[in-house]
């Protein structure tokens, strides 16, 4: 059943237009799902200028198809209200799908928003609260959720605009495996700690469903924080996936400590493995579960109609894949392949 199928019981939204900002990969899914869906009179994709670079040849090629799909798109260059305010003119509903390192950027679009009339606002999340950490020795890139988020609240009480925050957890049909010390391709992992602390994990296709479920029913969904997950696990219940076994010759288990000195290390070198060894520390301290304390129970029971895919499911289909040489669709045997890193394995 496409999502398009099921709106025959759903009461009319007030809203019609829809614009999300990034054309990534979490995005593209986004856009996509709106389009299908068939409600809104427009879907508007809302992205920085490519560059003519041959770096920037797959986000031409997005846009490209996007546009041709029926996505209406407007480029900018620079992260400004002013700039934000002119990409959101006519626009009900933005939901903002940037990556980590563009979040602090969400302060404009807010200021641009309201400046538009905007009267919905999700912010970049569609993943893991964020907690003040007793083990990273510096600040990492979710720090600027905490602020992204103050602002977003305090602009709301005094202008109107309503906002919807949504945790999902890890979506492993979409991020590196090895990003959290699963090297699929190869049979191997890299263990942080004990492999105890509990995981939250959600597919993109899942959280793609419950965008929709929640833009459904805005007054039911808005000025409140959702959390749903798919699954929950540890890291050695997915160790054995991978591996076979949580110990032995294919499971390296660094410390606590030793993960802090290389994150350090990598950091200090502006090593991109640097992040994947800051999710790693994280998740062992238990930060990846979106449901921790007793004040952040899961919102699954509002979502009914979605019936979530399992994390080990989801690995079994990856490792499937790879094993076969399918193509899972999104991306995963491309990112489960990657070469691994000397410098963080």
């Amino acid at each position: 059943m496409s999502l398009a199928d099921d709106n025959s019981s759903v009461a009319p939204s007030p809203y019609t237009t829809v614009a999300v900002v990034s054309t990534g990969a979490y995005a593209e899914h986004f856009i996509k799902a709106f389009l299908q869906y068939g409600v809104f009179t427009e879907v508007r994709a809302v992205t920085r200028s490519p560059s003519n670079t041959a770096a920037d040849s797959a986000k031409r090629k997005r846009i490209s198809e996007l546009q041709a799909l029926g996505a209406d798109i407007h480029e900018y260059t620079e992260n400004t209200a002013e700039a934000f305010q002119r990409a959101f003119q006519g626009i009900d509903i933005v939901v903002s799908a940037v990556s980590v390192s563009a979040v602090p950027t969400q302060m404009a679009m807010i200021d641009g928003a309201m400046a538009a009339g905007v009267k919905w606002f999700l912010p970049s999340e569609f993943g893991v609260s964020h907690y003040t950490s007793r083990y990273l020795p510096l600040k990492g890139p979710l720090d600027h959720m905490v602020d992204v988020q103050r602002y977003l609240r305090e602009k709301a009480q005094s202008s109107g605009l309503a906002y919807t925050i949504v945790y999902t957890g890890l979506a492993m049909d979409y991020l590196n495996p090895q990003s959290i010390g699963l090297i699929v391709s190869k049979r191997e992992a890299v263990l942080v700690g004990r492999g105890g602390a509990k995981v939250s994990f959600t597919t993109l296709k899942d959280t793609v469903r419950l965008l929709i479920e929640i833009l459904k029913r805005p007054e039911e969904m808005q000025n409140r924080t959702i959390r749903f997950a798919g699954s929950t696990s540890n890291m050695r219940e997915l160790v054995k996936i991978v591996t076979g076994n949580d110990r032995g010759e294919n499971v390296r288990i660094l410390s606590i400590d030793e993960a802090k000195k290389k994150l350090c290390e990598l950091a200090q070198r502006k090593d991109a493995m640097a992040f994947f060894m800051y999710c790693r520390i994280l998740i062992e301290e238990g930060l990846a579960q979106i449901d921790r304390n007793p004040d952040e129970r899961l919102d699954n029971h509002l979502f009914p109609d979605i019936r979530p895919e399992h994390i080990f499911e989801t690995l079994a289909q990856l490792i499937h894949d790879l094993e076969t040489g399918a193509d899972a669709g999104t991306g995963m045997i491309a990112s489960a392949t990657k070469p691994v890193s000397p410098a963080a394995e």
